[in-house]
């Protein structure tokens, strides 16, 4: 980002990109060949704000606003003419634009506005430019009825407030100009205006879809209205790849119809692959092996065929919507009819149709989030309906001209185009200033997506990062890889398990050594960083490997070393102690501290919840039991029998409650569940301390303890003695 640029505030920055993208190859500006770049860009982003001007007050395209530009020599203050469809309208629209989005309107462009209009008015058209003779016909057209409307319109990259005084000009001419059924207007389009429409451009067109339901179905009008019943496979089949008339009605929308969902259709996966041929083989069964699926809309307008009846035949029109739940149904009944249409139709999916007319806000997120389990669901797919990650897309598209996607089933962007949710969070783990974030990173990304308190996700989302930042990391990120794949090749024993093990703390070291703050400089200063970056790696690595041998020995085994939170947050601090100092020979580095801590470590497992959710092991929704040791069965055994849903509970992978009790739909870690339980049960003599983790088991394979424990070992199991060799 130029020096220029980097004063510009966001907002404005958003839309520079915008009206560029849209304007600059459809506004001449032959005018400008020979003035200064600066002058020029200028001078056309003004242009652009006119004609974005016109597209947001008319139903013009942009080949039309751009064609109503006449911004330049003799235009008497109008830099863009519009007009109605119905031609009885016309707009006089004067732009002014600013880098820092202070642009103002002051008198004097007020009485030249005016001035143009009066010379319009008197048809004095003679001592315009050529630009707007091309459109004196049209001008002509609607100043002549009896009844047109002329609106002075005020377009600014401003806060859009105008003095007393100018406003005064506007209010005479509007009243001068007036009257004998012609109306003459001002209106003012600020920074505010021009933002969220540029914003509003990224938004998906509405989706309408028709549902037609000629066997059983019913309908519930409060507290909001919903209609059940049963459609068609061949309709959802029709929603996704219908080819449409020749008037593009009723054409499919593919993968919009899943906007609103956490994740896009997921292709061919096993449960696809069995519904497709379930419709085919079965069609007439294929409901009742089927959970059904859930639309959103705005809003349901019902025909009825014939009878106005509860069951009786009827088309529902659903405006806005978006199938929220049973992406890989609709999908897999497309997948269908292309190959046997006649069975497609013949099969019926249970339908659910819920409209948000006067729902409350979150209303529809909180369906989409409860209603998206059949599927293997992953932790990443519900923040697809996180406001943050659309807004960081919109971001990306307005600030960068670049990808990004977060929906799982989307497919990531050529590298050079972008990059997903699971990049982005990545990097940002590495340049989070704690280490541990890329030590569980290394371990499963699944770890990213937790919320909460201490969540990952929330540490790099909670405040939402600009699409520059996310971008800088990700490419910093890449390079670090890439020069480590090159080091790779030359490396062999434990320099080379260091970088095969620690390739992400290596990648958290070189952003802690560029600092945040550069994450935000002009695009020139910036280019000197990420030029560095290789030279970085090469620092980092050579501090890195030796330093593994002189805080934990050379005996110590690199995997568990580099899995260990503790150990690597040591290594952190070591490097980049080291590297601050220097590394010659006469390097004032004292490792004193560091060598006699080393004597009395000791290689520990961690604990076993976080261990269990950083690796994840256990599946979500695998079951658990609770095992009693033989005193815990006779003091509360009855109590536990009196609801089998004591002793059981599910698996949810969260470091702090990651047990869903039975039997009150509550979550609790190991130890506090089994605490609840004795508590619940009235044990008096209950012990003091409680091992939970001990207590729950996974059938067939043992206690969470037990399952920790052969995950360390197989962590820890290095069987071959490394080389030494060096870097």
């Amino acid at each position: 980002m130029s020096k220029g640029l980097q004063d510009m505030p966001l907002e404005v920055q958003h839309i520079r990109s915008a009206l560029l993208r849209e304007f600059e190859p459809r506004i001449s500006m032959e005018d400008f060949e020979q003035k200064d770049p600066t002058e020029r860009e200028t001078a056309l982003l003004s242009r652009a704000v006119s004609a974005k001007a016109a597209r947001i007050l008319t139903d013009c395209t942009s080949d039309e606003a751009a064609a109503g530009v006449i911004d330049g020599r003799d235009d008497f203050g109008i830099d863009c003419v519009a007009f109605s469809t119905s031609g009885s309208e016309l707009w006089l629209i004067q732009a002014k634009w600013k880098n820092k989005g202070t642009a103002g309107f002051d008198t004097e462009a007020a009485l030249k506005l005016v001035h143009g209009l009066k010379k319009l008015d008197n048809r004095d058209l003679d001592h315009f430019n050529e630009r707007l003779q091309l459109l004196a016909d049209r001008v002509h057209g609607v100043l002549r009825l009896p009844t047109c409307k002329v609106n002075l319109v005020i377009a600014l990259i401003g806060d859009g407030r105008l003095s007393v005084e100018t406003q005064n000009i506007l209010n005479e001419a509007a009243h001068e100009f007036g009257g004998l059924g012609r109306t003459v207007e001002y209106r003012v389009l600020d920074q505010r205006d021009f933002h969220r429409a540029v914003r509003e451009d990224l938004e998906p067109q509405p989706i309408t879809l028709k549902a037609t339901m000629d066997r059983e179905w019913y309908t519930r009008e409060t507290p909001y209205k919903a209609v059940i019943g049963e459609v068609s496979a061949d309709q959802l089949a029709h929603w996704y790849g219908g080819k449409g008339d020749d008037q593009g009605h009723d054409k499919g929308h593919g993968e919009r119809l899943y906007d609103r969902n956490v994740r896009q259709s997921l292709g061919l996966t096993g449960v696809n692959q069995t519904m497709v041929e379930s419709m085919i083989e079965d069609p007439e069964g294929f409901i009742y092996r089927h959970n059904g699926i859930t639309v959103q809309c705005d809003r349901i307008e019902q025909e009825y065929h014939a009878k106005r009846a509860v069951g009786q035949p009827t088309t529902l029109i659903l405006h806005n919507a978006s199938v929220v739940n049973g992406a890989q149904t609709v999908t897999s009944a497309f997948r269908a009819y292309e190959r046997d249409p006649e069975a497609v139709a013949d099969a019926y999916v249970l339908v659910r149709i819920i409209s948000l007319d006067g729902a409350p806000e979150n209303f529809g997120r909180s369906i989409t989030k409860a209603t998206n389990t059949q599927n293997h669901m992953e932790r990443r797919d519900f923040i697809a309906i996180d406001t943050v990650q659309s807004e960081i897309q919109k971001d990306f598209r307005l600030s960068l001209d670049k990808e990004y996607v977060f929906r799982r089933g989307e497919l990531d962007p050529a590298p050079e185009s972008g990059c997903s949710v699971t990049e982005a969070a990545t990097a940002l783990a590495c340049m989070h200033r704690d280490s541990s974030l890329a030590v569980r990173v290394k371990g499963s990304t699944n770890v990213l997506w937790e919320e909460g308190r201490g969540g990952a996700y929330t540490r790099l989302f909670g405040q939402q990062p600009t699409a520059q930042q996310i971008w800088r990391a990700v490419q910093v990120l890449r390079l670090v890889r890439d020069r480590l794949t090159e080091l790779r090749s030359k490396l062999s024993g434990r320099p080379g398990s260091v970088v095969d093990s620690g390739s992400l703390l290596v990648a958290h070291l070189v952003f802690q050594r560029i600092g945040r703050d550069k994450f935000d400089e002009p695009d020139d200063e910036w280019a000197g960083v990420f030029a560095d970056v290789p030279a970085q790696v090469d620092a980092v690595l050579t501090c890195l490997i030796p330093m593994v041998d002189t805080l934990f020995t050379s005996k110590s085994f690199v995997t568990s070393t580099f899995a260990n939170e503790e150990r690597c947050a040591r290594l952190v601090a070591a490097v980049l102690g080291m590297l601050e100092r220097g590394t010659g020979p006469d390097s004032p580095m004292n490792l004193s501290a560091f060598i006699e801590g080393a004597s009395r470590n000791r290689r520990r497992r961690p604990q076993t919840v976080r261990l269990l959710v950083d690796h994840d092991v256990i599946r979500d929704g695998t079951p658990l039991v609770y095992a009693p040791s033989t005193a815990e069965e006779v003091a509360i055994g009855a109590w536990l029998d009196a609801d089998p849903r004591r002793r059981r509970a599910s698996w949810v992978n969260d470091r702090k409650a990651p047990l869903l009790w039975e039997a009150d739909g509550k979550r609790y870690s190991p130890t506090g569940l089994v605490s609840q339980m004795w508590n619940a049960a009235d044990w008096k003599e209950q012990w003091s301390t409680v091992q939970g983790p001990k207590q729950w088991k996974v059938s067939g394979e043992g206690t969470l303890v037990d399952i920790a424990e052969r995950l360390w070992r197989r962590i820890t199991d290095e069987s071959e003695t490394e080389d030494e060799s060096p870097l």
